[in-house]
């Protein structure tokens, strides 16, 4: 095969933020939950990163028809930032900020993590540390990261690479689409 043009959409990963204890056991990433390869059973989840990604899992993890085996479970959410779901459109935002409210999700915000523990974390927050524990999951919701191997090695071997969506830079899936149709034009 000897093609004209490759465009590249390999996507991105979870970021995992360098904390210590971060490999432990009860931590899974977000991105697992969402794509169904790790189930979470029922229990305490604090979900680190309270934007979209988050606050869309915290939505599904306490929703009482999530697990029709387990029913839903108590979350938290921990947030560096004043308030959480910030990147959502305001029109969606209006709507989960109540939504996540009646289920009774919890949102510990302008918070930093330190550590991950066994069963919690220790954060930080208007300096002092607390810690958060009695956690059966710690959920990674902390962003994406590109995952790009692809494109160098096609460099000198296709006339054309073209490296789009979160491969490109971790984006909204709208934006993905849009840069797509624009590379297709140019094509």
């Amino acid at each position: 095969m000897k093609p004209d043009v490759v465009i590249v959409a390999t996507g991105g990963e979870c970021l995992v933020p360098p904390l210590p204890g971060v490999d432990g056991p009860k931590v899974v990433k977000g991105h697992d939950i969402l794509s169904g390869k790790v189930a979470v059973s029922r229990g305490k989840i604090l979900i680190i990163g309270g934007g979209m990604v988050g606050c869309e899992l915290a939505d599904m993890l306490a929703d009482p028809g999530y697990n029709q085996t387990t029913g839903s479970a108590p979350v938290t959410i921990v947030e560096m930032l004043n308030d959480i779901a910030l990147d959502v459109i305001p029109q969606t935002r209006m709507l989960l900020l109540p939504r996540l409210q009646e289920k009774g999700v919890k949102a510990v915000t302008s918070a930093t993590v330190k550590e991950v523990l066994e069963d919690g974390v220790v954060i930080e927050r208007d300096g002092r540390e607390e810690t958060i524990n009695g956690m059966d999951f710690i959920v990674l919701a902390c962003g994406a990261k590109s995952v790009d191997t692809l494109s160098e090695a096609l460099k000198g071997k296709v006339p054309e690479v073209y490296v789009i969506g979160d491969a490109k830079q971790p984006r909204k899936a709208l934006e993905a689409i849009a840069e797509a149709a624009e590379i297709a034009r140019q094509i």
